[in-house]
């Protein structure tokens, strides 16, 4: 699992690459966060996999802004699955992280709901 997360989810190159497909990109993505929080509930999934993970989608302003505009449902399925791991004990980190979770998960279901402009 340490191989796979690493040569994908947490590979900057690879990451980018989603990222320029845009809304393909943006939904394969959200479906290895999904996976990952699945994995991780029937197999040890090391707490750096998920800290790096909302590092690099969800807490960085400007990959969270272009996941936002490519895929609005997709980047909230991204901080779902952080704040479901968290949740459920898979994964350890600090309230001000969870905080910040959960504002961009208010933020992103107000724009799928269109309650806010974009």
């Amino acid at each position: 699992l340490r191989l796979e997360y690493r040569s994908k989810l947490l590979n900057p190159k690879w990451r980018d690459a989603m990222i320029n497909q845009g809304s393909g990109g943006a939904y394969e993505i959200s479906q290895r966060m999904t996976a990952m929080v699945g994995w991780a509930a029937t197999a040890k999934v090391d707490n750096f996999v998920f800290d790096q993970a909302s590092e690099r989608y969800a807490l960085d302003d400007e990959i969270s802004k272009k996941l936002q505009k490519a895929n609005p449902e997709a980047f909230k399925n991204v901080v779902r699955r952080l704040l479901e791991a968290s949740g459920r004990g898979l994964w350890e980190t600090d309230e001000s992280t969870l905080n910040r979770l959960r504002e961009l998960y208010s933020d992103a279901d107000d724009l799928v709901e269109q309650v806010a402009s974009r």
